[in-house]
């Protein structure tokens, strides 16, 4: 009601002004949300496009990688596959072999943490004995 009686009481001049200024400030705000919105609309469907392009480009290449196994003798792909095989063997035991080796000086580390451990409580039990 204070509001309403301040509104009333001001010249009209000043009430216009008042209003036409807050008119422009809430058409200035949604213009800005509107472009706001329009901006992440583009980005949004650049990105897309983009994500688009690439699995473009991966459908072709493993369509090309499919036509030329297609076009390769069975025999030289049998030798391809044994070949990729093995390899993945190979780093599959390499990687255990090095698994295996970070265990056992794991192990090694812990025996002589123990043994240092161990002298060292029999050289403070002798001190304590001394004294």
């Amino acid at each position: 009601w204070e509001e309403v009686k301040a509104i009333k009481q001001e010249p009209s001049d000043v009430l216009s002004a008042k209003l036409k200024a807050k008119a422009q400030a809430e058409a200035k705000a949604q213009a800005e949300a509107a472009q706001l919105k329009s901006e992440e609309e583009a980005k949004a469907k650049q990105e897309g496009a983009e994500e688009k392009a690439v699995m473009e480009a991966n459908r072709r290449r493993i369509w090309e990688e499919v036509k030329a196994i297609k076009q390769e003798p069975s025999d030289v792909l049998s030798a391809k596959l044994k070949a990729k095989a093995q390899a993945e063997a190979k780093a599959q035991a390499e990687a255990a072999q090095l698994k295996s080796e970070e265990e056992a000086k794991a192990k090694q580390e812990g025996a002589e943490e123990k043994a240092v451990m161990e002298a060292n409580r029999r050289r403070i039990w002798e001190e304590v004995k001394a004294i």
